[in-house]
């Protein structure tokens, strides 16, 4: 990694983690004096990848994918994610906003999956509002940084 003068630093508005946190290095990556959050930005490249995968497949993943196998694939995938919550709940760690952060990143794409295969009106009423509670999260973290410093 990259090491780069605290002054040259931009934390970019996907970066919402603290930047005086002792491992705030391990949760970035700095591309062009932009300190980017590895998870946000990992999203953020898997919700790019899976719109355009998904607009240019579409006949084909309807056709030959069933609803329950792509749940399932889901959820296979989403196992690690949901252990570190549930240890995190478990052990009380504390940090605001974790219950409707884990909420919305598991509604959101379970939204968009219902959205696909089984009912469009659901889909949008789930996936939408988890949707805009992700960004409301992230602009409540940035003032909160701002406020910080």
């Amino acid at each position: 990694m990259q090491q780069k003068n605290e002054k040259t630093i931009i934390i970019h508005w996907l970066a919402h983690h603290n930047p005086k946190r002792a491992d705030f290095n391990n949760h970035v990556l700095y591309l062009f004096n932009h300190a980017v959050c590895l998870g946000c930005f990992s999203f953020l490249l898997g919700v790019i990848v899976a719109l355009i995968a998904g607009n240019l497949f579409y006949s084909y993943i309807v056709r030959f994918l069933s609803f329950p196998i792509v749940l399932t694939m889901f959820l296979i995938c989403w196992i690690p994610s949901i252990l570190q919550y549930s240890i995190q709940f478990m052990i009380k760690k504390p940090l605001n906003n974790r219950a409707m952060k884990f909420l919305t990143r598991f509604l959101y794409p379970i939204g968009s999956i219902i959205f696909i295969f089984n009912s469009p009106l659901w889909g949008f009423l789930i996936s939408v509002p988890a949707g805009y509670s992700i960004a409301y999260i992230r602009k409540l973290k940035n003032r909160r940084l701002v406020k910080n410093e």
